[in-house]
């Protein structure tokens, strides 16, 4: 006798397919209040996540276990920006836009916590006159490079320094809203992302690791809000389009490849929402949708369902 039951099984099979597709392709966040901004992964394969909103930062495992890693306001965290892994210490720029529920607990700073026990392993603030810690970059030697987005300087901590120096401070980088942002290493040379131009940089090294002649590389697409810059290796960079503050804002994610003083540009995902960084594992891209607009524009409104977007890289740039 024939039978439906084989042709049903498939249908339901067929019919959760999608389903299992977006399950693989998004980690949802739990809180709606969260406010992710950065992101990064230890060698284990564990993403380590900040809150803008709530001044603290969550551990997802390789199995997407959600757990947290440093509570809030551990070690003097407000709004939690870049997030960095180097090594065995996970840094996380604290800063104070004024969205936080700990807004004016503390002055910004570079933070440190160990990543197997979430404990603080140093607080580094701003030297006099930074503004906004925001993003990490870490060099061959272990020093550590951190950005400040409202005064045109990148901030180094050297390998056993107790306190952050000065490594650039250059007037170029000067204008209004935010400017330094994302920040690289990549053959020799720093690379750093700039949000109110849309632009990339690379900045020289010399032979004790100072900042040397700086570039302004040539776009070959216009990008608005470059934010989050992720190093690839060979002259090959993610960046990560916010699209802006407004509502109703969209960004992008693009793959950038160097060559002399230009920046060829290839669009890897769009239309997604005001995302703010990535971190690549293997051959995947794991993507904040930040969702700024909803923190600084009132017309936005309430924000969608927060997620972190898992998105396969292309050929050219695994």
């Amino acid at each position: 006798m024939f039978s439906l039951k084989p042709l049903l099984f498939a249908g339901a099979v067929i019919a959760a397919l999608p389903a299992l597709a977006m399950a693989e392709t998004e980690i949802p966040l739990p809180d709606a209040a969260f406010a992710p901004e950065g992101i990064s992964h230890d060698a284990a394969g564990n993403l380590y996540v900040g809150s803008l909103t709530q001044g603290r930062i969550l551990k997802i495992s390789a199995t997407r276990s959600i757990s947290e890693f440093a509570p809030a306001g551990a070690n003097g965290l407000v709004s939690v920006v870049g997030v960095h892994v180097a090594g065995d210490e996970a840094y996380a720029c604290s800063s104070d836009p004024g969205v936080s529920a700990l807004t004016g607990t503390a002055v910004p700073a570079l933070t440190a916590f160990d990543t197997q026990t979430g404990a603080p392993a140093g607080r580094y603030p701003l030297p006099e006159g930074g503004m906004f810690c925001n993003d990490i970059a870490a060099l061959p030697d272990g020093t550590i490079l951190v950005t400040d987005s409202f005064v045109p300087r990148i901030y180094a901590l050297a390998p056993g320094a107790e306190r952050l120096e000065i490594w650039l401070d250059d007037a170029r980088f000067a204008g209004e809203g935010f400017n330094l942002n994302g920040i690289a290493y990549d053959d020799g040379a720093v690379f750093v992302a700039r949000y109110n131009t849309g632009t990339l940089h690379r900045i020289a090294l010399d032979a004790e690791v100072r900042a040397g002649a700086i570039t302004d590389l040539t776009m070959s697409t216009e990008i608005h809000g470059a934010d989050g810059l992720t190093a690839l290796g060979g002259g090959r960079f993610l960046i990560v389009e916010g699209g802006g503050l407004s509502a109703g804002a969209r960004g992008a994610l693009w793959g950038a490849t160097v060559s002399g003083a230009e920046a060829k540009l290839e669009v890897i995902a769009k239309d997604l929402n005001v995302p703010t960084t990535a971190t690549v594992i293997g051959q995947t891209a794991y993507v904040v949708e930040g969702q700024l607009d909803h923190l600084f524009d009132p017309a936005a409104g309430a924000a969608d369902p927060y997620r972190i977007l898992a998105i396969e890289m292309p050929s050219d740039f695994r």
